[in-house]
């Protein structure tokens, strides 16, 4: 795992060393600084003229200009390893997050996951500190003090280094014997977050059910789980941490003792003891450091992990190096044979040996029952799911040897979950999200088509009204019309497939009807499917309709021949008062109908 961790800081591997050149002078000049008194002493006896203003002034001028150099190598820290790390490590993670498959995610709750990433890059870059801000240093204290001890006073080295032994040694042991809690704590942590970031997404409902209680009865257990867990860590460092300090306590006292001795025996001078004693406690004080350290990584070792594991997995979908692009005149979409179960059905099949053909400029509405495969049509279409048997081809290449940024960038949709709504968001920057380079008459002009032009006129700033998380003061109806202006401003010359799946489930009639007759335009010349529960949606610009179920495609043909087929589209238009003949605008086609 730590090859793994020093493989994320390796962009800042130049940064790093020069960073670590600049401590060893700051340490080198603290020691030397150190030594002064004793220089002045000697220097201020041999030469008595000498003002002691004169030794005054070098002091302050050597303090200020080590204190300038010590500020500049923070900032360098900062700004050249500090920051860029963050930005380096939740970039990274936010890329690797999109380029992973519809079925990783699945797997995955986002409240956690987000957990995981804000957990794990906070650690890495507080491992990356303390290794740059206390490790090196202490590390280098340790050798720079070493040095005059055994000039001075060899005798009391080993004293020192077996103590240091000792001190790592136990450091290590309290560790090892934290970890098992601090790897459930942490595993706590991301169920915290989790459950907080799900209850302010669901603040509504949790309110309306009254079961604000539950919700803060299951969120105080995890509280209490974090606690418990930490009092045991607590109580590891208590037991290791008095052990350790007894053997530093014992270490200075014997050497201070050796010193008393030297001193009677003309063996050192005042001075010089002064000066041993200084760099004694700065050695022992540097073994706190290696404790603290040691404690963070350790501490930081389960996130870490968690953080390392995600940067370095493989998205199960990606294109393939050898794929090239493809020349897109129209776009014809052939479906196999295809099967498809999504990983978590337990292979329950929801495409069953599909058989599906749409021409280039085909408008094709599809209904069915709900979970008889209408959406999983557009998911297997756009590779966010493989399909497990047969084929699925677009302008005559199965869709996995298509570059996907190609594939993905040939569609245009609205799905069931609406549009893109970040928070904070001008409703101008909103609807121009897939295209952002669209001009105000562009936008304009969608948002007109989708009916929702008069709306965003009725806000405060109009088109510089800002959203909130989710579209949460928008309505249902504002968000699908949204979603759809965003759809239609997105199509560029490149977007030859629209795929427009229950965008006017939560509309009225009558601004369906405007919003239809409004789109037509727009769709001209575009393969286009439409997914619907409501048959007003599709009867009014399909020049064919497929019905689902389980089994495939049952039912095939125009609205006028499936009312006449008398099969289960014919049932829903008496159900849904819509077996009125349909204002087409396009011939109907010599379509056969499946049994």
């Amino acid at each position: 795992m730590f090859q793994s961790y020093f493989n994320l800081l390796k962009p800042f591997a130049r940064e790093y060393r020069r960073y670590i050149a600049g401590v060893v002078l700051r340490q080198a000049l603290m020691v030397l600084g150190g030594y002064s008194l004793v220089w002045a002493l000697r220097l201020a006896l041999a030469h008595t003229a000498v003002p002691e203003w004169l030794f005054v002034l070098a002091f302050v001028v050597f303090d200020a200009a080590n204190m300038r150099f010590d500020l500049a190598l923070n900032y360098f820290f900062s700004a050249r390893i500090s920051y860029p790390l963050f930005a380096n490590l939740r970039n990274g993670a936010l890329e690797k997050v999109l380029r992973m498959p519809m079925e990783w995610h699945q797997r995955q709750s986002s409240g956690e996951l987000t957990g995981k990433v804000n957990n794990g890059v906070g650690k890495v870059v507080q491992t990356a500190e303390g290794l740059s801000r206390e490790l090196a240093p202490a590390l280098i204290q340790t050798g720079f003090s070493l040095i005059p001890l055994l000039i001075f006073s060899p005798i009391t080295t080993p004293a020192l280094l077996v103590s240091l032994a000792i001190f790592l040694w136990l450091t290590l042991l309290e560790n090892r014997e934290r970890q098992p809690f601090a790897r459930r704590r942490h595993r706590n942590y991301t169920r915290d977050f989790g459950l907080f970031s799900e209850t302010v997404e669901a603040i509504q409902p949790v309110v309306q059910y009254g079961q604000s209680r539950q919700v803060l009865r299951n969120y105080d257990r995890v509280q209490r789980a974090i606690v418990e867990e930490g009092l045991a860590e607590a109580r590891v460092g208590n037991r290791f941490g008095f052990r350790r300090n007894l053997a530093i306590t014992i270490a200075k006292r014997a050497c201070q003792g050796v010193w008393i001795w030297q001193y009677r025996h003309h063996a050192l001078d005042g001075a010089m003891i002064l000066y041993l004693n200084m760099l004694t406690e700065q050695l022992l004080a540097s073994f706190g450091g290696y404790a603290s350290l040691l404690e963070r990584i350790y501490d930081g070792m389960e996130p870490t992990r968690v953080l390392v594991k995600l940067m370095s997995e493989k998205p199960a979908i990606a294109s393939d190096g050898s794929a090239r692009p493809v020349k897109v005149a129209g776009a014809r979409v052939r479906m196999k044979n295809v099967q498809f179960a999504y990983p978590r059905s337990r292979g329950k099949r929801v495409l069953n040996n599909l058989q599906l053909a749409i021409e280039p400029g085909m408008v094709l509405g599809i209904v069915g029952r709900s979970g008889c495969g209408k959406t999983t049509i557009q998911n297997v279409l756009t590779r966010m799911f493989d399909v497990q048997g047969g084929t699925v081809e677009i302008c005559g290449r199965d869709v996995r040897q298509w570059p996907l940024e190609q594939l993905r960038g040939l569609f245009s949709h609205v799905s069931q979950d609406g549009g893109v709504f970040f928070s904070g968001t001008r409703m101008f920057d909103v609807i121009r999200f897939g295209r952002p380079e669209a001009t105000l008459r562009e936008v304009v002009d969608a948002a007109k088509a989708a009916c929702i032009h008069d709306d965003i006129c009725r806000m405060p700033l109009k088109y510089k009204t800002r959203i909130g998380q989710g579209g949460v003061t928008l309505s249902k109806g504002q968000q699908q019309r949204l979603a759809l202006a965003q759809a239609l401003v997105a199509l560029d010359t490149s977007r030859k497939i629209v795929v427009l799946d229950e965008f006017t489930s939560a509309l009225d009639s009558e601004t369906e009807e405007k919003i239809l007759r409004n789109i037509e335009p727009w769709l001209a010349g575009r393969t286009v499917i439409i997914v619907a529960h409501r048959l007003s949606t599709v009867r009014k610009l399909a020049d064919e309709i497929i019905v689902m179920d389980k089994t495939g495609v049952a039912e095939r043909g125009s609205h006028e021949e499936l009312i006449e087929y008398g099969g289960w589209y014919a049932e829903m238009a008496k159900l849904q008062a819509t077996g009125a003949p349909a204002r087409l605008t396009r011939p109907v086609r010599n379509v056969r109908r499946s049994a």
